[in-house]
């Protein structure tokens, strides 16, 4: 039980530290909501999601999943990037846009195109088998956050742009 606890320890601060280096991402989630006078009760509900749920991914328990991040990016009028602490400049855009989940593979695709990169070449950078690397890039599976981080990293691209949002 406790190395199992450990283990999952281990698993959040790479995630963490992938996400965002050394500033933590659920910091910007609190700042915007108590720039709104939200309750985390009152994003819980406008999220569709239970109060504990939120309070996880503000407290950083839990990494927010992309789908949520959008929600809130929409929300607040602010970058992807922003929501996760990769980005700690807070600008609020008046235009902003859903992610574009078609424009982020074909993004991907190009990507991987110019560079001349196999699968294998890609999945050094990005710590996964290539049969899920492969389902990143045929769209059969919605990259997590930290693999696009990676891939951001990687192909030295901005989340957003990656996410067609911008």
């Amino acid at each position: 039980m406790k190395e199992d606890f450990i283990k999952k320890l281990q698993i959040f601060i790479k995630n963490v530290k992938i996400i965002s280096g050394d500033s933590v991402y659920f910091n910007n989630l609190k700042k915007l909501r108590n720039d709104k006078d939200k309750t985390q009760k009152s994003i819980a509900n406008l999220l569709d999601i239970k109060r504990s749920t939120y309070n996880s991914w503000e407290r950083g328990d839990v990494m927010i999943p992309l789908d949520i991040a959008d929600k809130l990016s929409l929300y607040y009028k602010v970058r992807l990037s922003y929501i996760y602490g990769i980005d700690n400049e807070y600008v609020e855009k008046k235009n902003i846009k859903p992610i574009n989940y078609e424009k982020m593979l074909d993004t991907l695709l190009e990507l991987k195109k110019e560079n001349h990169q196999s699968f294998a070449d890609i999945v050094e950078s990005i710590d996964c088998s290539r049969s899920v690397c492969h389902r990143y890039f045929t769209g059969l599976t919605i990259p997590p956050i930290d693999r696009l981080v990676a891939l951001t990293k990687l192909y030295k691209i901005d989340l957003d742009v990656l996410c067609g949002k911008e």
